[in-house]
């Protein structure tokens, strides 16, 4: 079914790729989901790296005025000098010393070659070897040339480092030129691994420019680069280790342990010398290999939180079974022990690691983008080296997993640094509300204390005025009662009964102790009644029952001003109303006590409007109600009498 006409707008709507899947026919949706822009980027990326792998391939080829030799005729034989007779057989090279049994005597190889093209005056020839292991001498026309290592006692310590040999001219012929090479090295059976064993690549006769060129870039890659990142991933092993001790996190200890016995393993497989033998040597390569591995193993299951006591242990047991088995294997079968378990260890490591990933996906994904981010990283530089290094790669993986160590710490250390940052904020947040606890708590200490030191001045000031209480009581009012009882004139006797009740009420208001509101209630109708039928002033007292039979308390001072206020109102009543009668009431509220006294009386002047606050002791009445936190109101009007309203809080 074809695909209909795209539509004439200007520019495809959001949708745009939905609808033309939903119209599009089964044989092309592929392609459409291969166009996604979401994988435009991934395209970019393949096309750029086909693109330089088909550069690299163009300039692989050999340059002009090089001569690549394959072809060799070998010779075992152990003299140091070239043999003339011998079982002799033609080879190709390059030449892998995989055999078995080993070798009983070094290997003569014998190279004819012919000069290339005439060269350019001063321009220099050379022979360049890309691998050629392990002790060796070279000879040119029965000259010799150059020797690395004892023959007689063979090491391989830089079985990975490329060689270049300056060819004399006077030694040269322009046709039929003898190469002779001998080569004392252990067979692949005698080694932890095959770059180990004796090898010799193709010889390449020609500039020495072009062949320095091709040296440098080997010794990069198989040498330098390794022994690059084998440091740095010690020094990243060496951080971890130190960030477990501070930070008591196992997995990071499992992590910068499997990062130095690294280091350590590259360290031996590119040529380190340590003062032990061959086998020793060998040995130790292949033990180190699985403590690299467990550590690897326990640090992502202990990372991922999965903690199998007997799976650990059946794990680290190889760290002893492997070492146990190579010394039975030493030294002629160490590759039949060590190349399974390596096997094995691989499989281990990529089983663990599945199921780190397994389970950080679905509890803990920011750890697994740190694991998969390494692994990335790791797959790309295989690719990598793979398309677009120009040399044969030795010890392949090698620098893909020094990289992945480094890339995976990093993602630890920003994993790190985001927890600490969280429990950092926590933290604060913590601290901060501490300290508004504190303050909350500084507050009511404070508060606390001036309540005390508030309820202290009470105490005292309680105690003082129970003391001028009872000095008034004992001496003032005796005086007060003589005076009232001895004095013949009936004035003097009546103001000494007058300020004798004043000196107890102030007694009352001084002795702190509260009144029940029926009692104070009782106390001011007994007064009030007695003035007024003395004035001659009908009274009409109006107070309910209930109220008389309240529980409910007065404090002493507000009884005293209350007490205060009506005398005052009942004392302007009798004097200046002119008042026939008078009516009293008493009702309360829910927190509110309320006091109305009224009469029939002239009421106030005009002319004193506006200047009660200066007389009639209209003032005093005021100030002793806002005293007690309440108000004191007047209404008066000429001919109309006064009202004054009492409202104080109970």
């Amino acid at each position: 079914m074809a695909t209909p006409p795209a539509p004439a707008t200007p520019a495809p709507s959001p949708g745009w790729l939905t609808q033309l899947r939903s119209i599009g026919s089964d044989r092309g949706r592929p392609l459409l989901l291969a166009l996604h822009p979401a994988r435009w980027g991934l395209m970019v990326v393949a096309l750029i790296l086909i693109g330089l792998w088909m550069v690299e391939i163009g300039g692989r080829a050999s340059p002009e005025g090089i001569t690549t030799v394959r072809n060799a005729v070998v010779v075992r034989a152990p003299t140091r000098e070239v043999p003339v007779t011998g079982a002799a057989r033609l080879i190709t090279l390059p030449d892998a010393w995989d055999h078995s049994p080993k070798l009983t005597a070094p290997l003569w190889y014998q190279l004819r070659f012919d000069l290339p093209a005439t060269p350019s005056p001063g321009t220099m020839q050379g022979i360049y070897f890309e691998r050629l292991c392990a002790a060796w001498e070279v000879r040119i026309n029965g000259f010799r040339l150059a020797a690395r290592g004892n023959v007689s006692s063979p090491r391989p310590h830089n079985c990975l480092d490329p060689v270049l040999i300056t060819l004399p001219p006077a030694l040269l012929k322009r046709a039929d030129n003898q190469l002779d090479i001998q080569i004392s090295a252990q067979v692949r059976s005698q080694v932890a691994v095959s770059e180990h064993a004796g090898y010799l690549s193709p010889v390449r006769i020609g500039r020495m420019d072009v062949l320095e060129e091709e040296l440098r870039r080997a010794r990069t890659f198989n040498v330098s680069a390794t022994q690059a990142l084998a440091l740095l991933a010690g020094l990243v092993g060496a951080a971890a280790l130190a960030l477990a001790t501070l930070s008591r996190l196992p997995y990071l200890g499992y992590f910068g342990a499997a990062s130095v016995g690294w280091a350590l393993l590259c360290a031996l497989l590119t040529g380190a010398r340590l003062p032990m033998s061959v086998v020793a040597h060998e040995w130790l390569i292949g033990a180190l290999m699985p403590p690299v591995a467990v550590a690897s193993i326990l640090s992502l299951m202990r990372y991922s939180g999965i903690k199998v006591r007997w799976l650990e242990l059946s794990v680290a047991l190889q760290s002893i079974v492997v070492p146990l088995s190579l010394v039975i294997a030493a030294p002629d079968r160490i590759s039949t022990i060590t190349h399974p378990w390596m096997v094995i260890l691989s499989l281990e490591v990529a089983a663990a690691t599945i199921a780190f990933l397994h389970r950080a996906w679905n509890f803990s994904p920011a750890d697994f983008w740190v694991v998969a981010s390494a692994l990335i990283t790791g797959l790309f530089v295989l690719v990598f080296e793979a398309l677009f290094v120009p040399v044969t790669l030795l010890l392949p993986g090698n620098h893909a997993l020094s990289i992945a160590a480094v890339v995976m710490f990093s993602g630890m250390v920003l994993r790190l640094y985001q927890q600490l940052h969280s429990e950092v904020l926590v933290a604060e947040q913590g601290r901060a509300q501490a300290e508004r606890r504190v303050q909350e708590i500084s507050a009511d200490i404070e508060k606390n204390y001036s309540h005390m030191a508030e309820l202290r001045v009470e105490q005292v000031t309680a105690k003082e005025r129970k003391r001028i209480a009872a000095d008034l009581h004992d001496d003032l009012g005796a005086k007060l009662l003589t005076i009232v009882h001895t004095s013949d004139n009936e004035r003097i006797a009546t103001l000494g009964r007058e300020a004798l009740e004043e000196m107890r009420l102030s007694v009352r208001g001084l002795g702190g102790r509260a009144m029940q509101l029926g009692d104070a209630i009782g106390d001011w109708r007994s007064e009030v009644m007695m003035r007024m039928s003395q004035g001659g002033v009908e009274l009409a007292w109006n107070t309910p029952d209930d109220l008389l039979m309240s529980e409910r308390a007065m404090s002493a001072r507000a009884y005293v001003q209350t007490t205060r206020i009506l005398r005052e109102a009942v004392s302007n009543i009798l004097k200046h109303s002119g008042a026939t009668h008078a009516e009293i009431s008493i009702r309360q509220d829910i927190n509110d006590f309320e006091l109305t006294i009224s009469d029939n009386g002239k009421g106030i002047p005009m002319e004193l409007d506006g200047k009660l606050d200066r007389g009639h002791g209209m003032s005093t009445m005021k100030g002793r109600a806002k005293q007690l936190q309440g108000q004191c109101l007047v209404e008066s009007g000429p001919g109309y009498g006064t009202t004054i309203r009492l409202t104080l809080p109970l």
